[in-house]
């Protein structure tokens, strides 16, 4: 039994001195590494090692500051939009309806005349606008009709003069009539009558010359029948002037002008 234990004990020590030779030997140079070649450390376990503990703030509380609640959108009162007027297409004028025959369409006429005289003249009843107003001779009536001016030509007996009647529309006409002041007045020696649809081109329907009624103080009107011609402008036009009384020099004067519609 003793020498059972001995050599128990014997094998015991023999292991544990292999152990020990074990832990003290050197080992073996590796002879692919560089003489050298700097050791690296083993890697450290990460997952072993405790992080190093840093003071952390608190997470700060937001800051809330007073906001004002949104503003209600302010409404306005909007007119409705209205619709657009429409804008009628231009109507045509309308057709002046046709003047009757016969009708004395110098009544009523615009009046343009080359001269005309002053204020004593026309105080008995010398103007423009007598020419057509429907009196050739009318006592009770001032007046008398149309003048041009007193005492300005005393030399020139061919100085033009005329009176033109504008009718309110374009018409057909076929007759017109001139009437003297009344004993013949100074009736011009020389006329002409003439027609324009433009007041720019005239053509003549009627023409007198070598008139001497005047010497003999006849006031026969002058009556002028001719072809129906269509017209919106009548002249008459003095190309010779009486010269009667020297104190007032040339002179044509007019009492009326009819114009009559075809």
């Amino acid at each position: 039994m003793k020498t059972k234990n001995i050599a128990r004990i014997l094998i015991l020590a023999a292991a544990l001195m292999l152990a020990l030779s074990a832990c003290t030997a050197k080992p073996k140079p590796d002879e692919n590494k560089p003489e050298d070649a700097t050791a690296v450390p083993a890697a450290t376990d990460a997952a072993t090692e405790k992080p190093v503990a840093t003071d952390v703030p608190a997470t700060q509380e937001p800051v809330i500051t007073d906001v004002p609640a949104t503003q209600e959108p302010v409404i306005t009162d909007v007119p409705a939009t209205e619709a657009p007027t429409e804008v009628p297409e231009p109507t045509e004028a309308p057709t002046a309806a046709p003047v009757e025959s016969g009708t004395n369409v110098a009544l009523g006429a615009e009046v343009d005349v080359s001269t005309t005289t002053g204020e004593s003249h026309l105080s008995i009843g010398f103007m423009p606008e007598a020419i057509n107003d429907g009196y050739y001779y009318d006592p009770t009536v001032p007046s008398v009709g149309w003048t041009t001016n007193v005492g300005e030509n005393y030399e020139d007996p061919e100085q033009e003069e005329w009176a033109e009647l504008k009718l309110a529309q374009v018409t057909s006409i076929n007759k017109i009539i001139v009437y003297p002041v009344v004993n013949g007045g100074r009736f011009p020696v020389a006329f002409r009558l003439q027609v324009s649809l433009d007041g720019k081109n005239y053509t003549n329907v009627a023409e007198v010359k070598d008139n001497s009624r005047f010497e003999d103080k006849d006031d026969t009107p002058f009556s002028f029948e001719f072809e129906a011609v269509t017209c919106r402008y009548v002249k008459f036009l003095a190309t010779e002037l009486c010269d009667p009384s020297p104190a007032d020099g040339y002179l044509c004067q007019v009492a009326e002008i009819e114009i009559y519609a075809a």
